[in-house]
């Protein structure tokens, strides 16, 4: 898995501003792991509106 920052709060998840979360790619889009240890999946656009790829 990769890494990555959170630049943007999701509508959903446990996302906080500046902390670095795990991602990997998947079929249709980015599955990144929150806080909680949830999972939450975004299309390309919508991920990088939300997250900075390290």
């Amino acid at each position: 898995m990769d890494k990555c920052q959170c630049h943007h709060n999701p509508k959903y998840g446990c996302f906080q501003i500046g902390a670095e979360y795990q991602y990997s790619y998947i079929i249709n889009g980015i599955c990144v792991i929150d806080d909680n240890g949830d999972r939450y999946y975004f299309d390309d656009y919508t991920f990088l509106w939300y997250f900075t790829k390290l």
